[in-house]
């Protein structure tokens, strides 16, 4: 109930609501009503269909348009997001192909409207995942073993090699090489990796491999250790990635900045604190 007021404090610009399901719009979104009315901007994730389960790829193109303008008309995101996840199966059910044709036709209507688009996000481990292996192909094996030491735990080092990963290789790079023809005007990563010069890498390697300026919808940590919250956001601000969106919930893979209560944990007091002191603690 107190989440508004808790971004307030935390110094937030930007609200990341839940998704928007197309199959669902009946012309609200209360969460994103609050967050308007109390000053933030939305950075929106609409997604086709299927609340509680992976979603498919819209079949009428013509009416996905229609009602995303609709959402559009009404909300005025300062991105619209196509999508979660799109390369994980747990969020999307459609091919590579499929995802692009979706995003080109978000995009258009999104463009008509003055209002640019992103991809999903990728996520985290595969965004890790790429970076690896394209030090890899350009026979940089000394800072592939150094990169992986970095960002992979004991499990992940020994699936590196695995046909699922070799699989989401293969589903990432086609996904990488759709974005700028469909229309997209960032590429956007989802990142949960304490090593900020990791972080730096994959800025880089999304940057030079799509032509798009960077920015990512989610990202956080798996500790409450306030050291990492402050170095990821000093990196952030150091790359100058032009939106972060923080996920501060409770989940299995990430940990809020903020108790149950609204009170501020130690990574959330590191949060407001970095705010206040680089941007007087209203931006």
């Amino acid at each position: 109930p107190q989440g508004i007021q808790v971004a307030k404090t935390l110094g937030a610009v930007y609200l990341r609501p839940a998704s928007i399901f197309l199959d669902e719009w009946d012309g609200t979104c209360p969460e994103c009503d609050i967050a308007l009315k109390a000053g933030l901007q939305l950075v929106l994730t609409v997604r086709n269909d299927g609340r509680g389960q992976a979603t498919s790829p819209p079949r009428d193109l013509a009416a996905y348009q229609r009602t995303l303008g609709q959402v559009l008309d009404t909300y005025r995101p300062v991105v619209l997001v196509v999508e979660n996840e799109e390369n994980s199966a747990l969020f999307y059910t459609g091919t590579p192909e499929d995802y692009a044709t979706e995003l080109k036709a978000a995009c258009q209507v999104a463009h008509r409207k003055g209002i640019p688009c992103t991809n999903g996000g990728l996520v985290s481990t595969l965004v890790a995942l790429l970076v690896y292996d394209h030090y890899r192909e350009s026979g940089q094996q000394a800072q592939a073993r150094d990169f992986a030491r970095r960002v992979f735990t004991p499990k992940e080092q020994q699936l590196i090699d695995s046909p699922r990963a070799r699989e989401q290789l293969r589903k990432g790079k086609a996904l990488l090489a759709s974005y700028r023809a469909a229309g997209a005007d960032y590429v956007n990563f989802h990142w949960y990796i304490a090593d900020a010069q990791a972080l730096e890498e994959a800025v880089a390697f999304l940057k030079a491999r799509t032509g798009l300026p960077v920015l990512t919808n989610e990202i956080g940590q798996h500790t409450d250790d306030p050291n990492q919250t402050t170095a990821i956001m000093g990196k952030i601000v150091e790359l100058g990635l032009p939106i972060a969106v923080w996920f501060s919930v409770d989940a299995p893979k990430a940990r809020a900045l903020v108790n149950p209560d609204g009170s501020l944990r130690p990574t959330g007091e590191a949060f407001r604190r970095f705010i206040k002191e680089r941007f007087g603690g209203d931006q």
